[in-house]
């Protein structure tokens, strides 16, 4: 069959777009799974468990970054401290093993203790009851016991409880259903260094619970109902260090924190505080962390850190503040980490400009609410956390930026992943060089079918464009290799970056208006909806063409001349100056970007689809009503087209999806972003020619076999020829005695435009 042909050389291209497009997208996937984060530039994956554990399981030692580890447990003062002690002790008790006691008297020692029958007793005085203990009532635990931990019971504790376990250091009540701490609980215990009763539910503490805990250092008390906490009790523990209290349903009205020399970090997260006086803290000079995050903090006293002299790092993320006024930090020169992730604050110079802070957390804040000029103003700043890749190319001074790439371009690369400079320089070559042929081939073998010819070159010259649209990327990112972070705010905002996608958005809409202008002349032509449409001459596809191009690139050149000046409609949100702006909702220009791409593509792609659709229909009832099969030209028209609609969808559809995607306010992965811009954009640039040239017979035959034909079999091609002429003259005399008129002008017209 002569329309088979068609049908192999679309199936097999399709299979090879398919194939291509499922294997780049796999290659371009994060290098790590899911509960693990990659490291050494991505070439290392190592398990979630083993970020911060004191042991460096990357090169570049990022698993243990003291910033971030600091984040996750604490500062880097109290983690060092709770290490040396630990190694401290270890050492003092292997000390006394060899020295003190005899491995023969160790069991003896061991079973005078008196402790219940289901917990596990170890190194003559650390008592564990777990679980399987199944404790609902005080057991009797003899004195020598220096450190209980009692989890996952059903406690109910009494007074003086403790009071016999007077070498008490350190005592773990989490998760054991208690809901009331009886006055003098906890007295009786001079030598009490931590205490932690987290996970329960007390709703009250009585005054005076604490007092006698002279030695205490670190009090927890996270995850329980607290409505009120006796803050004025804290100047009974003269020694605390480590105050937390998170998840809590602590307010803090008027409340004042008393001073205390050696109180180095407050947790106050997950609460209930809805305002900050100028005396909550004020007293706390000593102090070198405030955890005040995801609380209902609406209002911050302009001094209520004046107090703080040695405050080194301040958690606000999550509360809804919607202005810090400038003097907040007027008197935190020491401060090293500020979050203010997840808030909608202004960030303005005012605020930073007493500041000299290592670490910010800017994650989740408004694009159009930061001053990045405040941002670089800190000199100091080593590490900064936004919610945005591109945001990162505005702090070109900071090294430490996260996120670490948007899945395309990093601090590094342009195009950070090799698959992805591979995929750019082949659909450049397989652009360019596939419209260049139907170029040559359009002007070389004439055809007599003018206007045909004349939109298909217009077509691949606007796919051509793509082709150099990717050039010019690829070259970008060769010469800005390994170094990008440095020149990435000079390239976004650079008139170079505004030219290529200026080029690549009117190469992608004039391609989309040529097809949709393709498939309404083939629709009225063939279909003949109005009863006496004649072929479009010359002169109105000339015009058609020059307002196609003009309403083209003038959708690419309109927001140039919106956005002028100051923020870059182009490039301001990738370095690939595609403005997709699928990586947040609401950027600059998010109006028009969903205009053109919602707006005018979507009508454009139903259109193409319906009016092809509509076209086959039409053919198939012409056949139907005269009783003529399906001939061969119909058959090709019909084979060509499904090929052209499917790869028109294949292309348009994901990119339209997630532009919708993410007014739902759904993620788009970094990886499918990168996979979007680099492979699928392109897609219809490069396979167009293929589709519209390779499948035709008539240029399929002139390009790939007449020359070969010449060289092998001249003689026998001169003998097929006069053969084949006869053979047609028969044919068209036996077909004229067809009465069909209808019919018969049907086959002309489609067998005008399949040539």
């Amino acid at each position: 069959m002569v329309y088979g042909r068609s049908i192999a050389v679309g199936v097999a291209m399709l299979t090879i777009v398919m194939l291509l497009a499922g294997l780049i997208f796999y290659l371009s996937l994060g290098p790590c799974p899911s509960g693990s984060f990659a490291c050494d530039n991505g070439t290392m994956c190592v398990p979630q468990r083993q970020m911060c554990d004191n042991r460096p399981d990357c090169q570049d030692g990022s698993d243990e970054h003291p910033v971030e580890c600091g984040l996750l447990y604490g500062s880097k003062e109290i983690a060092d401290k709770i290490v040396r002690n630990a190694i401290e002790k270890q050492k003092q008790q292997q000390q006394g093993l060899l020295t003190i006691f005899k491995p023969s008297l160790d069991s003896n020692i061991t079973a005078n203790l008196t402790y219940p029958k289901n917990c596990q007793c170890g190194q003559r005085s650390i008592l564990y009851c777990g679980r399987y203990a199944k404790l609902r009532r005080w057991p009797r635990i003899s004195a020598e016991v220096t450190n209980l931990i009692i989890i996952r019971n059903n406690l109910t504790l009494r007074e003086h409880v403790f009071a016999n376990l007077t070498r008490l250091q350190k005592l773990t009540l989490k998760y054991n259903n208690i809901s009331r701490l009886p006055l003098g609980s906890f007295s009786g215990l001079p030598h009490l260094e931590r205490l932690e009763v987290s996970f329960n539910n007390i709703s009250y503490l009585p005054h005076g619970l604490f007092s006698g805990l002279h030695s205490l250092q670190w009090l927890f008390l996270l995850s329980n109902q607290l409505h009120y906490f006796p803050m004025e009790h804290l100047a009974l523990m003269p020694r605390l260090e480590w105050l937390v209290l998170s998840h809590n349903r602590l307010a803090l009205h008027n409340e004042h924190l008393p001073k205390m020399r050696s109180l180095y970090e407050i947790y106050l997260d997950f609460n209930r505080i809805e305002y900050i006086g100028e005396q909550t803290f004020a007293q706390l000079d000593n102090l070198h962390l405030l955890d005040l995050q995801q609380n209902l903090i609406t209002h911050i006293h302009a001094r209520a850190f004046w107090g703080l002299g040695n405050i080194r790092d301040i958690r606000l993320a999550g509360n809804p503040i919607k202005e810090l006024s400038g003097e907040t930090f007027l008197h935190s020169s020491h401060l090293e980490a500020l979050s203010l992730a997840q808030m909608p604050v202004h960030i303005h110079r005012s605020l930073f400009q007493p500041l000299n802070v290592s670490f910010l957390n800017l994650t989740g804040i408004r694009y159009d609410h930061i001053d990045f000029g405040a941002i670089n103003s800190l000199r100091n700043l080593k590490y900064v956390v936004y919610d945005r890749f591109f945001y990162c190319s505005h702090s070109p001074q900071v090294r430490n930026c996260k996120p670490s790439s948007d899945g395309i371009s990093s601090l590094q690369d342009l195009l950070s992943k090799p698959v992805l400079r591979y995929s750019a320089w082949i659909m450049a070559t397989l652009t360019i060089s596939g419209n260049v042929m139907v170029l040559w081939g359009r002007f070389i073998y004439r055809d007599e079918h003018m206007a045909v010819t004349m939109v298909i070159r217009n077509l691949a010259l606007a796919d051509m464009l793509m082709g150099f649209y990717l050039i010019t990327i690829g070259v970008q990112d060769y010469r800005f290799r390994n170094e990008y972070y440095k020149v990435a705010l000079d390239w976004i905002s650079s008139w170079q970056c505004t030219a290529i996608g200026t080029l690549a958005v009117s190469s992608s809409e004039v391609s989309m208006l040529i097809l949709a202008f393709m498939s309404l002349e083939r629709f009225l032509l063939i279909a003949d909806p109005f009863k006496g449409h004649r072929s479009i001459s010359v002169r109105i596809i000339c015009l058609s063409l020059l307002c196609i191009w003009f309403t083209g690139v003038g959708l690419a050149v309109t927001p140039v001349l919106l956005w002028h000046s100051g923020k870059h409609f182009y490039g301001s949100h990738s370095g690939t100056c595609f403005p997709l702006h699928i990586h947040e909702a609401y950027p600059l220009g998010w109006q028009y970007s969903a205009f053109v791409f919602l707006g005018v593509n979507l009508f454009l792609l139903i259109m193409i689809a319906l009016l092809y659709t509509a076209l086959l229909i039409s053919i198939w009832r012409t056949r139907k009503r005269s009783a003529t099969p399906l001939s061969l030209l119909d058959c090709e028209f019909a084979v060509r087209f499904f090929f052209i609609v499917l790869t028109d969808v294949l292309c348009w559809v994901p990119i339209i999806a997630m532009k919708i995607w993410v007014f739902f306010n759904y993620n788009i992965s970094d990886d499918i972003y990168g996979w979007l811009v680099v492979f699928i954009l392109p897609l219809n640039s490069a396979v167009n020619p293929l589709l519209y040239t390779f499948t035709t017979p008539k240029y399929r035959n002139q390009i790939l076999l007449r020359g070969w034909k010449k060289i092998t079999s001249r003689r026998r091609a001169e003998a097929s020829n006069g053969n084949a002429m006869a053979t047609t003259t028969t044919g068209t005399a036996t077909g004229s005695s067809h009465p069909d008129d209808a019919t018969n002008k049907a086959l002309q017209l489609a067998a005008a435009l399949t040539h």
